[in-house]
């Protein structure tokens, strides 16, 4: 697998467990038995990969997301006024965008300072996603060569 595909694919499964054992932890404070995780089989895992995985695409697919990402890869972490400036959104209508970018764990939000930072999953998407564009223009490139008889 390439290495951006190994990123993103152990970035989103990070994500995942961590949101595993929440649900862990409340199924063993409402119930007691902590049965919830470890009836989870392997179609259930499957299919919550999946679905984080589309919804990830999904996210990053937006142009002005995928933007928000770009910014993000080339900086450690930046204030919300910052990315404003950067995209030309209002506070509230990025905060939204910032919102589900982190709900599917391709940036992360400080809110006491303010500060909105990539992931690894993040990163991995947007050279993921770089790296598709590049050999796609360069295919077409060589496709649309001329014909020399």
């Amino acid at each position: 697998m390439a290495q951006g595909l190994t990123d993103l694919s152990s970035a989103l499964a990070l994500r995942l467990r961590d949101i595993a054992r929440l649900l862990d932890r409340l199924d063993r404070l409402e119930s007691g038995t902590g049965e919830w995780l470890a009836s989870q089989g392997e179609g259930a895992l499957r299919e919550a990969a999946t679905d984080m995985t589309l919804r990830a695409l999904r996210a990053a697919a937006d142009p002005t997301n995928f933007a928000i990402l770009a910014f993000l890869s080339a900086h450690t972490s930046a204030p919300i006024a910052e990315l404003e400036t950067a995209t030309g959104f209002g506070r509230l209508a990025l905060t939204e965008r910032v919102n589900d970018l982190v709900q599917v764990g391709l940036a992360g939000r400080n809110i006491d300072t303010d500060h909105v930072q990539g992931t690894a999953a993040g990163a991995a998407l947007v050279g993921l996603i770089h790296n598709i564009g590049e050999a796609t223009a360069k295919r077409l490139a060589e496709v649309l060569q001329p014909v020399t008889r």
